[in-house]
């Protein structure tokens, strides 16, 4: 009888352990209501000092305490083409940037994220969530690859307003949000900005810089996963080919200089061809 007790207390034992041991998945919206208001408390203060180091320190630990980890809400997004569809339903990881019509993106923004979408759409759905009406959408929708997921969400007969208001209005847009395939927040970061002076190439070699490194943590994150949640062929390409001389060179410096070196050469033919 003590032996039957015995087993029976630990059996108890390793099944509250187990259970004590499950992540507790906390949604993106209720971290970001807990810490928005304190947060943008004080990163007015920090425009009205015009310290703007402060600013982006502020924004960072906002992401880096309380919205990494957590977990995106479901909700509903429309297509151009077809019924509209859920959050949930993207399998890959997701490459999310909010955006509106009204945006003024860099002039090499564009063509920088669609030769990434070109290069990695096997293994991530890149999606840009248009803040806006089918109209605009429909403006914009030439501008990218036929492999970017275009979607808009107008707020006008959006259902899901309690989501949509935290991610449009919590903090802003244009944003990127990094997400594994279970919808899991990886990292998220303000769309790099510069002055319009700035020419194609210079334009296009700061957004492919700053747009890559979302596209390594992703690529990162999922060939960490075990085997079964993979697919062992959409990890093989290496995101970072070494070239040229430079021995001193990090493996994403590599990779961003041969980017960088076949669009100069692409665009460099197109110019030729123009000039003749």
């Amino acid at each position: 009888m003590m032996k039957n007790f015995f087993v029976f207390f630990l059996l108890i034992g390793v099944f509250y352990s187990s259970i004590a041991q499950e992540e507790v998945k906390v949604p993106f919206s209720v971290a970001i209501s807990a810490h928005i208001n304190k947060y943008n408390q004080r990163i007015d203060e920090a425009y009205e000092d015009n310290d703007m180091e402060r600013a982006t320190f502020l924004f960072d630990s906002l992401v880096d305490n309380h919205l990494k980890g957590t977990y995106m809400d479901n909700f509903q997004v429309n297509q151009l083409k077809g019924e509209s569809l859920s959050l949930n339903s993207f399998e890959k990881p997701i490459y999310l940037v909010t955006y509106a019509a009204w945006c003024v993106p860099g002039i090499g923004e564009i063509p920088a994220f669609n030769d990434l979408v070109e290069r990695f759409h096997d293994q991530i759905d890149f999606v840009v969530l248009f803040w806006d009406t089918e109209e605009n959408l429909k403006s914009k929708a030439d501008d990218y690859s036929e492999f970017a997921h275009l979607v808009y969400v107008d707020e006008k007969s959006n259902q899901n307003s309690y989501i949509i208001n935290k991610l449009k209005h919590a903090l802003g847009f244009p944003m990127t949000y990094f997400m594994d395939p279970d919808k899991k927040i990886l990292d998220i970061r303000k769309v790099i900005t510069h002055h319009s002076s700035e020419s194609l190439s210079n334009s296009y070699n700061i957004h492919f810089n700053s747009l890559s490194k979302g596209v390594s943590l992703l690529i990162a994150d999922l060939d960490t996963r075990p085997p079964e949640e993979k697919d062992a062929e959409m990890v093989t390409e290496d995101l970072s080919k070494p070239t040229g001389p430079r021995d001193d060179r990090t493996e994403e410096e590599r990779r961003i200089d041969e980017e960088y070196e076949k669009y100069r050469r692409e665009k460099d033919s197109l110019k030729k061809l123009r000039d003749n």
